[in-house]
């Protein structure tokens, strides 16, 4: 019996079909309603059949056994999915979609085995108020973070200036100090102005100091400070106040 069946067995396993190479079906195109209804999405069913375990050879779709059954399956539910998700909504929905029909993968197998996945697309109009959206949030967040870059550059500068001028302050040289600092060719320019600067400076020292020996020459110096003395003491007795007494050795009222 072992010798009979032995060779039968081997006969069995020598002519068992070899595996067929999967069939990749032409993609299937098809509008299905976003929430609202106000919109479709665009949704591609892409299909592929693995031999199961059949020799069975076929390029077109029409003749891949089972693909309009298949088809039509997946249609049936990828609808009410799409229906639960907004028309912004497409990758979200596209993910639910083919969590489905994966789940359902195991109950389309025939002749071939089934596998069906779905690329959710929006259409063209909402694709653009995509684009202008985010044109304008791009543009909004440019301009901030422009403004925020020019607020923490003033405030840099104005910092530096703030340092600058409490350090130049009280300085009777900074006008030429940045001067130089900005022209350093200016420089026989601005010591030429120092030297004729502290030429002035001496003949107005010496001026002043003329007009005030001139006006003490011109009063009486002993007299003016006599007078107002006296005038001072006249001035507490009216007012009833207590007056000092007169010096032994004064020699300004001496005579008064």
């Amino acid at each position: 019996m072992r010798k009979w069946l032995a060779p039968m067995l081997y006969h069995v396993q020598q002519n068992e079909p070899e595996a067929e190479p999967p069939v990749n079906i032409e993609p299937f195109v098809l509008t299905s309603p976003a929430k609202g209804d106000a919109y479709d999405f665009s949704v591609t069913l892409l299909r592929t059949a693995t031999s199961a375990g059949k020799r069975a050879r076929a390029l077109l779709n029409d003749e891949v056994p089972e693909a309009e059954a298949v088809l039509q399956r997946a249609c049936q539910e990828v609808r009410p999915i799409t229906r639960r998700f907004e028309i912004t909504e497409a990758g979200a929905a596209e993910q639910a979609a083919n969590e489905k029909l994966r789940s359902i993968s195991g109950s389309m197998t025939g002749v071939y085995r089934w596998t069906v996945r779905a690329e959710v697309n929006v259409p063209e109009e909402i694709r653009q108020l995509n684009r202008d959206a985010h044109r304008k949030q791009h543009d909004i967040r440019s301009d901030a973070a422009a403004a925020l870059l020019q607020i923490k550059s003033t405030d840099e500068v104005r910092q530096k200036w703030q340092e600058f001028l409490a350090a130049v302050e009280g300085s009777a040289r900074v006008v030429h100090a940045i001067q130089l600092a900005v022209a350093p060719e200016q420089l026989p320019q601005i010591i030429a102005e120092l030297v004729e600067q502290r030429q002035q400076g001496a003949q107005e020292l010496l001026g002043t100091v003329d007009r005030i020996m001139q006006s003490y020459q011109a009063v009486d110096m002993l007299n003016f400070v006599v007078s107002n003395e006296s005038v001072l003491r006249s001035t507490l007795e009216l007012l009833g106040l207590p007056v000092p007494p007169l010096e032994d050795d004064s020699l300004l009222v001496g005579g008064v």
